[in-house]
Order: structure tokens, then sequence, then C-alpha cells
């Protein structure tokens, strides 16, 4: 079992990649999803209720994901890892839409970000700390 002085340590060391990693695909993902949406079905009657229903299922997704991550399961990033990737791919599908060339640039710039930081050394290394953690739990 880890003492409280690794304790600290373990949280110093990894608590800023967890959340960068966490914000920056909810960010991606809401982001990329609201304008998405609005874009597409900007008339549509049900528009905001789309938004909203897209937006709250992925958080429960997300935060499914990094609850299990830190639970130490092995297969938790395969669930966090596919929302960057699709809010990467409604941000493409926006490309000359005449959307803002700016709040493009930040859709495109945050889910390559947020899979950078899930691909990142210190990213893994938690990964592979929270599973050994496991193992030493059961």
């Amino acid at each position: 079992m880890m003492k409280f002085g690794e304790f600290q340590a373990f949280m110093r060391r990894y608590f800023p990649t967890f959340l960068l990693g966490f914000f920056t695909c909810v960010m991606s993902g809401a982001l990329s999803l609201a304008m998405w949406i609005d874009s597409h079905w900007r008339n549509h009657a049900d528009n905001p209720l789309y938004t909203l229903m897209g937006t709250a299922t992925l958080a429960l997704l997300l935060c499914a994901g990094h609850f299990a991550m830190i639970r130490g399961l092995k297969w938790a990033m395969w669930v966090v890892l596919p929302v960057p990737l699709v809010a990467l791919l409604m941000a493409l599908s926006l490309l000359g839409s005449g959307l803002n060339t700016v709040l493009l640039a930040i859709l495109l710039a945050l889910p390559l970000l947020a899979m950078l930081v899930f691909n990142g050394k210190r990213h893994r290394q938690m990964r592979a700390d929270l599973i050994a953690l496991r193992a030493v739990r059961s």
C-alpha cells in the first residue's frame, strides 16, 4: 500500500497531467459538438436538445473512462480516446463552413493536444503506476 508521503509525491507528479488530459478532452468534445450541431442543424427545432444530450453523453463517457483509469483498469483509456478523435473529425468537417478562423483553429488544436497528452510519457507512466497499484491492492 502507498504511504502518505508516497501518495503526495504521486499526486504532485501526476495530478496536473491527469487534469490536463481530462479538461482537454472535455473542452475539445464540448466545443466541437456544439459547433458541429449548430452548423449542421442550425434551424432545427430540437437543436438545443441535441446539444444538451450530446454533451451530457460526452460528460458521462469521459467521467466513467477517467474514473476507470483512476481505478487502474487497463482498458479505460480506450473509453476516453475516441472522444478527442471524434472531436477532431467533427472539427475537420467544419473546414470551409464559414466558421471564424480562430475558433476553427482552437477546435482543431484541442483534440490534438488531448491526444498528445494521452500519448505523453508522463501520462503513460501514470497509467502504468495506477495499474500496478491496482495489482497491489487486489
